[in-house]
């Protein structure tokens, strides 16, 4: 989707400055800039989705690895004595 939004912000900018041309370079700029704008919010969006996916990921990594470590510690109490 990243590439898609980053696709808009191109289609947005190119069709708003061209719109806007005829009335001046600045004002089609501005245009232009308006143009991108909702692209570039779907960019930030989907990054961020991104980002939080990733840190799920790493979490559930996590606490696997913690999980394995209390078995094991767990595990190694077993096998010793109280005495």
């Amino acid at each position: 989707m990243q590439g898609a939004s980053w696709g808009a912000v191109l289609i947005g900018a190119y069709l708003f400055f061209t719109l806007f041309y005829p009335f001046g370079l600045i004002i089609a700029l501005i245009g232009a800039f308006f143009g991108a704008s909702i692209g570039l919010f779907m960019v930030i969006f989907f990054e961020m989705a991104n980002l939080k996916l990733e840190i799920y990921k790493e979490k559930q990594k996590h606490t696997e690895l913690l999980e394995k470590m209390v078995s094991l510690l767990e595990k190694r109490d077993e096998k010793l004595s109280d005495n």
